[in-house]
């Protein structure tokens, strides 16, 4: 894989990220527009209690907020430059399947190509750390082979 082509990659998973992001900035509008109840109005305990399950809702959208800004911010941090060993940045080839080393996401799209992330904190990543392509490891009882590393 060409640098251009890790760039790529590399935007990819940041509009993807960032899209995951813009939606849940929605939900928490969302959840905190339903919690607010009008003070001049008379509510049901019905009402009352939909609106506290909004607040609830709101809190917990808010705190996955906070975590995708963080991912974003990591994978903006990530070097994509070339990579002949698994690290963060690394782009991993393994069983046909594609990872973006260094950042969580689900499974996103370049060039065809279907990636997903893979924290520094995973245990798959603790198996392949420091890896070469063509390298065999045994992770979860089962030998797999590392295809390519970019």
């Amino acid at each position: 894989m060409d640098s251009k082509a890790k760039l790529r990659v590399k935007d990819a998973l940041l509009a993807h990220l960032e899209a995951h992001l813009r939606s849940t900035g929605a939900a928490v509008g969302r959840e905190d527009s339903a919690a607010r109840l009008d003070p001049d109005t008379v509510v049901s305990v019905d009402e009352r209690s939909q609106s506290d399950e909004a607040g609830d809702l709101g809190g917990l959208f808010e705190h996955v907020e906070e975590r995708e800004h963080s991912t974003v911010a990591t994978a903006e941090q990530l070097d994509f430059g070339p990579a002949d060993e698994v690290r963060p940045g690394a782009i991993v080839v393994l069983d046909d399947n594609h990872y973006v080393v260094g950042v969580i996401s689900s499974p996103f799209e370049s060039d065809g190509v279907t990636y997903e992330g893979m924290t520094t904190d995973s245990p798959l990543y603790d198996a392949i750390k420091g890896l070469h392509a063509g390298d065999t490891f045994t992770f979860d009882a089962t030998d797999h082979r590392i295809t390519s590393i970019d």
